[in-house]
């Protein structure tokens, strides 16, 4: 018995040998387990229960030498290419209008119709950007408030106030 305890205090401190480990599994899977040993059996009941369990055999998977990304690959970088060349291409030779000369002018459509006029698509813009500005002022305006109730309520500021008006009342009251 005194054995058995040596062991198990070896074992629960991690320096048991694994002869030990074996000796403590053989004990407590008999039949001959002392009535202050009983608290450990299931525990090693369950070390044997694990040991029955079977981890699921995983097989990697071979890569399959798939030519699939290297066409895929190619058509990527011929598609890229094209789009390269098309843009210098825009680049080096500008747009040309139907008379042959090249547009200095912008063209501006609103709702779907090209507008000639500078002067209304000039009116048109200034009222977008007076609208989305608008939006963007009001969007704003809960941010605004929240700061400056944020302002309101520092606690810093609140108990230095305090502080200052009860040592003011203190220096009155002596």
């Amino acid at each position: 018995m005194n054995n058995i305890d040596n062991i198990l205090n070896n074992y629960f401190e991690g320096v048991a040998l694994p002869e030990e480990e074996n000796a403590l599994k053989d004990y407590f899977r008999s039949d001959t387990v002392l009535p202050q040993h009983e608290v450990y059996k299931p525990l090693f009941a369950g070390f044997d229960k694990e040991k029955q369990i079977v981890a699921p055999v995983f097989e990697i998977p071979v890569a399959k030498d798939n030519k699939k990304p290297a066409l895929v690959r190619k058509l990527w970088i011929t598609a890229a290419g094209a789009a390269a060349v098309i843009l210098l291409a825009l680049t080096l030779f500008p747009y040309k209008n139907k008379a042959g000369i090249p547009s200095d002018d912008f063209m501006v459509f609103i709702n779907g119709k090209e507008i000639t006029n500078p002067q209304k698509a000039q009116q048109y813009a200034d009222k977008m950007f007076m609208q989305a500005n608008e939006i963007i002022r009001t969007s704003y305006e809960p941010f605004i408030e929240a700061k400056a109730i944020q302002t309101k309520m520092d606690a810093d500021k609140i108990f230095n106030d305090l502080s200052q008006k009860i040592n003011h009342i203190e220096s009155i009251n002596q």
